[in-house]
């Protein structure tokens, strides 16, 4: 588990250190990501065959509080998911760069940002007490605070000042308050099955908790702390893939997960915390009913893409929120569900970038009879996220779904309803521009292939999962909510 916590940093030195060889930015990327992934995929071989084999605890930083990590489960699929985007990305981003930014010497500390960035969301999956998850949470923050501000320019900079300060600050001013208040009242802050919250714990006090820990997890985006992300689309394609998929957001969402099964316990915050009480998630569903209904109104595609983003998130968040085991395990498979879709979506909005020079909707019609492959992709992407067969996005939100009508909440299911009919809106009117609208830009080309290849490898699997999803729920099997 050491080799795969320190490869993507040590793939980030390289980077560093050798900077002026040519092509060594970029093979070092590949090797590294490409063995990062045959690790992790050693490592659940082997956690399958003994859950106990993975616990490393190295630094004591005050007593009882120390640098652990620990692989279980739920961590073990992000960090899969993680490794395999991260792969895949490296194969786009090669072309994409060396066809938009081939002359930017800052490629080096891009490509270094960018493997570090990734270092810390395997930290962040495999950490074994919050206070480690707190540290790498934060570093990631700091690690891609370069990705976001590439392009030297007064908006991205401006946009690296909103993403440093709203990620820090609620950082700083909510989640670590928590850890705090949560390590006086436990003793510890290890994570646990079942949660470490034990004995009579009020309803006042736990919802309290569970609101801190959600608005300083910023990542996440819930509203109001989702400002940085729109924002933060001034960045390279490529890093707007990473945020959406494969670390930033993910990491947000994929800790408040992590809190509420080893830190709250599913069971005892579903016996505490009344539906009418339930802050998260009424605050998580209305940031995706107002998310979907900004978003519709974008034309710029990388934005309206952002805008999908804070909004399907909190799909993820308001499942998660219903405190039950089925809730849980509906909010993981549409994490990965989103992070397949989503990035496609961006992959292809860089492809259109590429061959187009184009970022708003209005300019892009009829590219679809030039570029079928790329829009085929981006259409198989937009199904995902609306949620209709033959995609993982289906499963994903008939689960979450399904887990509602269970506990009888209807008001928060019409408002997922709702929003799905807006997905649609905003989603399939592109669709049908892009391939039955009068081009109005001739003489393109379709993308390079090997930004083809990695955007048909992410939607075919998202097709792979409407037909397999047993290859996901197989997975969260092994989790332990006692």
């Amino acid at each position: 588990m050491i080799i795969a916590v320190l490869l993507p940093f040590l793939c980030a030195v390289l980077i560093l250190m050798l900077r002026n060889l040519l092509y060594a930015k970029q093979l070092i990327t590949l090797v590294s990501s490409l063995a990062l992934i045959i690790i992790i995929i050693n490592i659940y071989s082997t956690f399958v065959k003994d859950k106990s084999a993975f616990l490393l605890n190295y630094y004591f930083l005050y007593p009882q509080i120390l640098i652990s990590f620990n692989i279980e489960i739920i961590g073990m699929m992000f960090s899969i998911l993680a490794s395999f985007l991260w792969l895949i990305t490296n194969i786009y981003t090669f072309s994409y760069m060396y066809h938009n930014d081939s002359h930017n010497k800052k490629q080096s500390i891009f490509y270094a940002s960018f493997a570090a960035s990734i270092g810390c969301t395997i930290c962040i999956a495999f950490s074994g007490n919050l206070i480690t998850l707190f540290i790498f949470y934060e570093l990631l923050t700091i690690c891609t605070y370069p990705l976001i501000t590439y392009y030297i320019n007064s908006n991205s900079q401006l946009s690296g000042k909103y993403y440093i300060k709203i990620l820090l600050c609620t950082s700083i001013a909510l989640f670590f308050p928590a850890i705090v208040i949560t390590f006086n009242i436990t003793g510890t802050l290890d994570f646990h099955n079942g949660g470490i919250f034990k004995g009579d714990i009020s309803a006042p006090f736990l919802i309290l908790i569970i609101t801190l820990f959600s608005y300083g997890i910023g990542k996440s985006a819930i509203m109001p702390t989702h400002f940085w992300l729109p924002k933060a689309m001034v960045a390279p394609t490529p890093v707007s893939a990473l945020l959406h998929a494969v670390a930033v957001v993910k990491s947000g969402v994929f800790t408040i997960l992590k809190i509420i099964v080893y830190i709250m316990g599913v069971q005892k915050t579903h016996i505490i915390v009344a539906p009418e009480y339930n802050i998260l998630m009424y605050t998580s569903a209305t940031t995706v009913i107002i998310g979907s209904l900004i978003a519709m109104q974008q034309d710029n595609l990388k934005k309206l893409l952002a805008y999908s983003t804070i909004s399907q998130l909190s799909y993820i968040i308001v499942a998660a929120s219903l405190y039950t085991n089925a809730s849980i395990k509906a909010a993981i498979f549409q994490l990965i569900s989103h992070a397949l879709g989503k990035i496609t979506l961006f992959f292809a909005a860089g492809a259109i970038y590429t061959s187009t020079g184009k970022k708003n909707i209005s300019e892009i019609h009829g590219i679809g009879k030039y570029m079928p492959i790329t829009m085929i992709a981006f259409s198989i992407g937009a199904l995902t996220m609306i949620g209709v067969p033959p995609t993982s996005g289906f499963w994903g939100k008939f689960d979450i779904i399904s887990a509602l009508l269970h506990q009888r909440n209807f008001f928060v299911m019409s408002i997922l309803i709702l929003s799905t009919l807006l997905n649609t809106m905003y989603f399939m009117p592109i669709i049908y521009k892009v391939f039955f609208m009068p081009s109005s830009i001739h003489n393109i080309k379709e993308a390079p292939k090997c930004m083809l290849i990695p955007m048909l490898i992410t939607s075919i699997c998202t097709l792979i999962l409407f037909f397999k999803p047993s290859i996901i729920h197989h997975m969260m099997n092994f989790i332990t909510f006692q």
